[in-house]
C-alpha cells in the first residue's frame, strides 16, 4: 500500500554557499547555491571572490564553505 508520505518527492533542500573572510573572520555571500545532498559529491575549485568585508580577493576552495539557509 503507497501512502501519500511514501510515494512523495523529497524536497530539496537548497544551502547558500558562504566562506568566511580571513581577515576578518565574517562570512560572506559567494552568490552560489547548491542542493545540500549533492554538495558531497560536487567538485568546487579555485574559486575567487571580492570581499565586501576587507576589499581584498580571497581565494576559495570547498573546504573553506560553509552552508547556510
Amino acid at each position: 500500500m503507497n501512502t501519500p508520505a511514501a510515494t512523495a518527492k523529497k524536497t530539496p533542500m537548497i544551502k547558500r554557499i558562504l566562506v568566511r573572510c580571513p581577515a576578518t573572520a565574517k562570512l560572506t555571500a559567494t552568490g552560489l547555491t547548491i542542493d545540500e545532498d549533492l554538495y558531497a559529491d560536487t567538485p568546487l575549485k579555485n574559486h575567487k571572490l571580492t570581499c565586501p568585508h576587507c576589499q581584498q580577493v580571497h581565494a576559495w576552495t570547498k573546504k573553506d564553505v560553509v552552508l547556510a539557509r
